[in-house]
């Protein structure tokens, strides 16, 4: 049995799985960060720092740790001029994970999730994207992370419905079990997808309804401010019979010198607990969590 098969098995007899916290934020309170690419270019410029903050989120307690391929898309290596290498940049993104776990002993048990995105274009959550395009951009990415030995695929801060379908569709050519991760804003007294304040007219319910006969392991509200979680979370357990999780960030990758922990891992863990409470089985943390706020989850979910 598979890793992620095993986390299933885990999942459906009622246990919290703990996934890994912020990687672009957390290689930027390091020094490492690129102004045009994000997390993308320490992809190609320190492999070896990704590694090694991968095994710390891992000896920290979490199950699950997601590649630092977020930025590694061809969108979003095309902003520093450096799209021809990203078939290196995915490569090495998911051997990174892969050695992480082999230098953790855990080889049997951390999940792979394979991060893909469309963020650059994406910026503007009211410019339509083709399904078309962002479908391409998945395709290329996970020819390199599906055949590096990546567990699950994982759609991170999608804020178009047609992002969410083209992710599934991605990850089914590849035969990969898919997971959804929404990013939410507030206007008015409706959640939609987007980001800092900006969104296309889709709601998070929309996006519930067009996803629900799609074959998704579990769906995620992330890259979400701590204190709209719970409302998206809401949305998502009234519209989903299966799995479902979260995780928050309190620091904006568009501006980094925001990129700071403003909330201590006490404080970050008592919102995840409301989340707990309200049925998320998976949680983890996004832009601003550190190995220190994994800890603080894993020590909660342990009882120690």
């Amino acid at each position: 049995m598979n890793n992620f098969d095993k986390m299933q098995r885990r999942l459906a007899a009622g246990e919290t799985i703990l996934m890994d916290g912020g990687m672009g934020s957390e290689i930027e309170r390091r020094g490492f960060i690129s102004p045009t690419t994000w997390s993308g270019g320490p992809m190609l410029t320190h492999p070896e720092l990704v590694r090694d903050i991968h095994q710390e989120y891992i000896e920290a307690g979490a199950e699950i740790i997601i590649t630092n391929t977020f930025g590694t898309g061809r969108d979003m290596l095309e902003v520093g001029g450096i799209e021809h290498r990203v078939d290196e940049a995915n490569r090495n993104g998911i051997e990174a994970s892969v050695q992480a776990r082999r230098n953790a002993g855990a080889e049997d048990s951390v999940v792979i999730a394979a991060s893909i995105s469309t963020m650059r274009p994406k910026a503007h959550a009211e410019v339509p994207v083709p399904y078309e395009n962002a479908l391409d951009t998945y395709r290329e990415q996970l020819a390199e992370l599906a055949k590096g030995g990546a567990d699950v695929v994982v759609g991170e801060m999608l804020i178009r419905i047609s992002d969410a379908l083209a992710v599934v569709d991605a990850a089914s050519e590849f035969g990969l079990p898919a997971w959804v991760g929404l990013s939410t804003v507030r206007d008015g007294d409706e959640l939609y997808l987007g980001i800092e304040n900006r969104h296309g007219g889709e709601s998070l319910q929309d996006a519930m309804d067009a996803i629900a006969d799609k074959d998704i392991a579990s769906v995620f509200v992330m890259h979400t401010p701590v204190d709209e979680v719970a409302p998206g979370l809401e949305i998502v357990r009234k519209s989903r019979t299966g799995t479902f999780g979260a995780y928050a960030h309190f620091a904006r990758p568009e501006d980094p010198a925001t990129a700071r922990t403003v909330l201590d891992p006490q404080q970050y863990l008592a919102y995840a607990k409301g989340w707990h409470r309200q049925g998320a089985r998976i949680i983890g943390g996004c832009c601003g969590t550190t190995p220190a706020h994994i800890r603080a989850l894993g020590e909660w979910l342990r009882g120690d």
